[in-house]
C-alpha cells in the first residue's frame, strides 16, 4: 500500500473526497499539540454534531422509504406470474438499482460526508469497489428510466411492430448493467487507498481512499463525461419520447387529463432530481485545487445535492408503480397482509389477462390497427 507521504497532492484529486485527507497532512506536519491532533483523528469527524444528526436524519428516512417503495415493486413482480411481463421487467430493473442506491450507495456516499480518513478495513478492493458501486447503481437507474421510455415510445407510436418479449427485455437489462459497468470503471481503476505516517502514539497512520487521476482535471474531464452520458442524454431521450406519446394519445376517448401530467411528471423529477447534483460536481472539479467554499460548506452543500439526486430512487416507485392499477393493487394487497385478496385477486386476473402490453400508470384505450386486421392492445400502458 502506497504512503501518502510519498505521493504528490495532485489538482486532478476529487475535492469532495480529497479536502479532509490535505487536511490532515498539513496539521500533522506541523503538530503543535499532538493530544489534540490525536483527539480529532479518533473522532473522525468532518461535521459538528448538529449537522451529523440531521445527515444521519434525513438520508435515514430517504434510505428506509426508497428501500421500502423498491422492495415492494419487486416482490409484486415476482409473486405473480401474470405480473411478469416484459414491460415490468423493465420496471424491476429499475426498482432493483434504486434498492441498490438506497441500502449501499447512500450509506457509502454519508460514511464520506461524515468522516475525514478511511474508517474501514485497508482492504484496496474495498476502497476501489465502494466507489464503483455507487456510480453502477446511479448509471443502471438512470439508463433504466431511458429504456422504459422507448419501450414505451415504441409500443405506443409504432404499435403494429412486433412488441418487446421477456427474452428480448432480459437481453436488454443485461446490455444496461455491461453499460453501467463501463461507465464506472475508471472510478474503480483510478480510485485507491493511501496511507499517511503520524507517528503519533495510539495512531500510527490514517488511510484515505482517495481518486488519483493519472493527468491534470481528471476527474473534471470525468465529470463532463458523466454529465453527458447519465444526465444530458437520457434527459433528452425522456422528454422526446413522452412528447411523441402525448402526440399520439392526444384526442383519445379514453385518453384522461392526467396522461400529460404524469408524463410531465416523470419528465421533470428526473430533470430536478439530478440537476444539482451534476452542477456541484462540474462546479467544483473545474474549480479544484481551490476549494470554492470551506470544507464544512462543502459538506453540507454536496449532501443537500446527493440527496436531490436520491429523492429519485423515492419517487421512482411511486411514478413507475403507485401509479399503475395493477402495481397499486399488489401493493394494497401486501401491505394489508391479505385483507380482500379473494376479491383482489378476481379482479387483478380478469384484467391482468387484457394488459400484457402494460408499462405503467396510465389509462388508454385499444390501439385498433386496420393494417393486416391486426389488433394490439395498450391498455394502462401508464
Amino acid at each position: 500500500m502506497p504512503f501518502y507521504d510519498q505521493m504528490r497532492v495532485e489538482a486532478s484529486m476529487n475535492l469532495t473526497l480529497n479536502a479532509s485527507a490535505k487536511w490532515v497532512i498539513e496539521a500533522s506536519r506541523g503538530i503543535q499539540n499532538p493530544n489534540s491532533l490525536l483527539e480529532k483523528f479518533s473522532q473522525n469527524r468532518k461535521v459538528d454534531d448538529p449537522t451529523r444528526a440531521l445527515l444521519l436524519t434525513f438520508y435515514g428516512i430517504l434510505v428506509v422509504i426508497g428501500a421500502v417503495g423498491n422492495a415492494l415493486v419487486v416482490i409484486s413482480v415476482v409473486r405473480k406470474p401474470v405480473m411478469r411481463t416484459a414491460r415490468n421487467m423493465f420496471i424491476v430493473n429499475l426498482a432493483v438499482s434504486d434498492a441498490l442506491v438506497c441500502c449501499i450507495g447512500t450509506p457509502l456516499t454519508l460514511m464520506e460526508l461524515l468522516t475525514k480518513h478511511w474508517p474501514l478495513p485497508d482492504w484496496p478492493s474495498l476502497c476501489k469497489a465502494c466507489g464503483a458501486i455507487q456510480a453502477i447503481s446511479i448509471f443502471v437507474s438512470t439508463i433504466s428510466i431511458t429504456a422504459i421510455a422507448l419501450d414505451r415510445y415504441q409500443l405506443i407510436v409504432y404499435p403494429t411492430h412486433r412488441s418487446l418479449q421477456t427474452m428480448g427485455a432480459i437481453v436488454t437489462m443485461a446490455g444496461i448493467w455491461l453499460t453501467a459497468f463501463t461507465l464506472a470503471s475508471p472510478l474503480y481503476i483510478f480510485r485507491s487507498l493511501k496511507t499517511h505516517k503520524l507517528g503519533l502514539i495510539g495512531i500510527d497512520s490514517l488511510s484515505f481512499c482517495i481518486e488519483d487521476w493519472p493527468i491534470e482535471n481528471g476527474r473534471a474531464i470525468y465529470s463532463v463525461f458523466s454529465l453527458i452520458f447519465q444526465y444530458l442524454l437520457p434527459v433528452l431521450v425522456v422528454i422526446i419520447a413522452h412528447v411523441q406519446i402525448h402526440r399520439r394519445l392526444r384526442g383519445r376517448r379514453r385518453t384522461t387529463r392526467k396522461t400529460p401530467a404524469i408524463l410531465i411528471a416523470i419528465a421533470a423529477t428526473y430533470v430536478i432530481s439530478w440537476l444539482p447534483l451534476n452542477v456541484f460536481n462540474l462546479v467544483a472539479d473545474f474549480n479544484s485545487p481551490d476549494p470554492i467554499l470551506d470544507e464544512n460548506s462543502m459538506t453540507i452543500t454536496y449532501a443537500v445535492c446527493h440527496m436531490f439526486g436520491m429523492s429519485s430512487a423515492v419517487s421512482n416507485p411511486l411514478l413507475y408503480g403507485w401509479l399503475n392499477d395493477n402495481f397499486r393493487k399488489e401493493f394494497e394487497e401486501i401491505l394489508c397482509c391479505g385483507r380482500r385478496k379473494g376479491v383482489m385477486k378476481k379482479s387483478s386476473r380478469n384484467n391482468n389477462r387484457k394488459l400484457d402490453t402494460e408499462l405503467t400508470a396510465l389509462q388508454m384505450e385499444h390501439t385498433v390497427v386496420t393494417a393486416n386486421t391486426k389488433t394490439s392492445q395498450c391498455s394502462q400502458i401508464f
